[in-house]
């Protein structure tokens, strides 16, 4: 594994005065300023020497006359942020897509929401904001004024990024283009692809994020510390328990804040709970989404004891409230240790049964074996996480890797399969699930006693962190910077989708149109993206935005 010394000496050593500022503040973690356009040397040369390097995200933070990037660079273990400064007045620098294409769409959101041009990017445009977002206007900014956007509300235009029905390639070509989404019944969440198809081949696919984007990042600068738990866990209702953990660990170290041992054994309980429900809950729509629904509601049966758990130990069933900065809200009962026991090993044995079918079963086998094939050098080039990545053999897990929270006092094993294919993705879910089972038994005989919470200060110091967490789809990134008061000054959420749906592109080229549900469902996406309203008059071909100030001018008219 690398070690974050080898990473700092390698770009010392080889980029000299290139160089400006080199800062290790944590084990595992390094900050590298550059001088302006050599990111990509020193990108470049991590990716050359280590294996397994990639990009786990962009941050861009306005940082008044500057706009600094950080290109959080993994090496296996260490992560290293590569800095670069933009001035803020035309911000313009190189891409870095053609050393690695998995950072695509982070140049594309630090475009979308801070006006970064990345020079020589394949296909620079919005990523997030709807089509018709008024130019010019970088919500990301602090100087920011959102009230542009009332302005131009009943002046907003463009073309409608809704399309119904097929379209044409060409005159004499055979590609049809085909919407799907943002509505459609397959998808459980908004989102929208346009397929290119050749009959009944997939040709191509391009997706488009942002309905349902609620400008958490931009909220959070606005709340203090404290009250951002809140926020981030509501950033996704099945993985809330991920981010909680994910945003605290990062104020925890700017702030020096040291955990009790408890606390840490009782986020890896709820951390694993909500990592079982999360895959049985994919498993089940899987059933779904192929026409197999006993599978779906047998599976889905048996997630209600695991929910239930989880209700017993938190009081809620999905969010959860339970980790906090300093530790966790509440104690472990020692009462409930033997039902916690009893439901999980009841779990372990009907996995074996689900595994089975998944296995053996005729009809899943053909839905998905080799059907959405990514090899591990495209794994490796795009960037993917979690069981999306080893589902291609690449053996990777931040539990691992970047230890947190107790799991480099617990015994598991990381999960792989060779197979790269649709049905590999599942198997490491199922897979995963018992090996979670074994984590909470462990740690439900070998929690430690003591207190489960510090008190922790409103103000953090000045400082910046990455922290990672393996998020049950992947690797979740949460990027904190504070400027001395109890507000953070920037934060970044970089969610294991974004990571993963990139490979889609990779994965359904050449495929059957019927094999699309298969494919996109062994992604297990969630596409939480800005809650907007949008309204068209279809007699005057307009359309526009209300703001909640619209909304609620309307209501006193009424």
């Amino acid at each position: 594994m690398t070690s974050v010394e080898e990473a700092v000496s390698l770009l010392k050593d080889k980029l000299g005065s290139k160089v400006i500022e080199c800062k290790t503040p944590k084990p595992r973690r390094a900050y590298v300023l550059m001088k302006s356009g050599y990111h990509r040397d020193a990108i470049s040369l991590l990716l050359e020497t280590f294996d397994e390097t990639g990009v786990s995200t962009i941050t861009g933070t306005d940082l008044g006359s500057e706009i600094e990037l950080n290109y959080h660079i993994r090496c296996r273990g260490p992560v290293v942020t590569i800095k670069n400064k933009v001035p803020k007045e035309k911000p313009q620098i190189m891409t870095i897509t053609d050393l690695i294409p998995g950072a695509a769409l982070y140049e594309r959101e630090v475009f979308d929401l801070l006006g970064v041009v990345f020079q020589g990017h394949p296909d620079l445009k919005r990523l997030i904001l709807s089509d018709d977002w008024p130019e010019g206007s970088y919500p990301l900014r602090k100087d920011w004024d959102p009230q542009i956007l009332e302005k131009n509300a009943h002046n907003l235009g463009g073309q409608s990024s809704i399309v119904n029905g097929g379209e044409v390639e060409g005159a004499t070509s055979s590609v049809v283009k085909v919407i799907v989404g943002p509505q459609h019944p397959a998808l459980h969440e908004p989102e929208r692809f346009s397929f290119k198809i050749d009959g009944e081949v997939v040709v191509d696919v391009e997706p488009r994020l942002g309905y349902v984007h609620r400008g958490i990042e931009k909220a959070a600068e606005r709340l203090m510390f404290f009250q951002d738990v809140h926020l981030v866990e509501r950033i996704c209702g099945i993985c809330n328990a991920a981010h909680t953990i994910c945003f605290s660990q990062a104020v925890e170290s700017i702030g020096n804040i040291e955990i009790p041992p408890k606390a840490r054994y009782l986020r890896t309980i709820i951390h694993e709970l909500n990592r079982i429900h999360s895959h049985l809950l994919l498993l089940g729509v899987t059933g779904f989404e192929l026409g197999y629904e006993p599978l779906f509601q047998y599976v889905w049966r048996d997630r209600e004891p695991v929910l239930d758990i989880i209700e017993m130990i938190t009081g809620n069933r999905l969010l959860t409230a339970f980790n906090t900065i300093g530790g966790v809200r509440r104690d472990l009962k020692p009462d409930i240790h033997e039902k916690i026991k009893k439901t999980m090993n009841k779990l372990k044995k009907q996995m074996r049964f689900y595994k089975n079918i998944i296995e053996e079963d005729p009809s899943l086998r053909l839905r998905t074996r080799g059907v959405g094939i990514l090899k591990p050098s495209s794994a490796k080039k795009l960037c993917v996480v979690g069981p999306v990545a080893r589902g291609s053999g690449i053996s990777m897990d931040i539990r691992r890797d970047d230890a947190y929270a107790a799991y480099d006092e617990i015994p598991f094993n990381v999960i792989t399969y060779e197979d790269c294919d649709s049905w590999a993705r599942l198997m490491v879910r199922a897979e995963e699930i018992v090996e979670s089972i074994d984590i909470i038994n462990y740690v439900l005989d070998h929690v430690p006693g003591g207190p489960y919470r510090v008190k922790v200060p409103r103000k953090q110091p000045e400082g910046e962190a990455v922290s990672r967490v393996e998020a049950p789809r992947g690797e979740l990134l949460h990027y904190v910077k504070s400027d001395g008061s109890a507000y953070p000054y920037r934060v970044k959420v970089r969610s294991p989708t974004l990571a993963n749906i990139i490979s889609f592109r990779e994965i359904i080229r050449g495929s059957y149109v019927a094999d699309i549900p298969a494919a996109l469902i062994s992604l297990d996406p969630c596409f939480s993206c800005t809650d907007r309203m949008a309204f068209v008059d279809v007699n005057n071909d307009r359309k526009w935005h209300w703001s909640l100030n619209d909304i609620k001018r309307l209501k006193k008219r009424s």
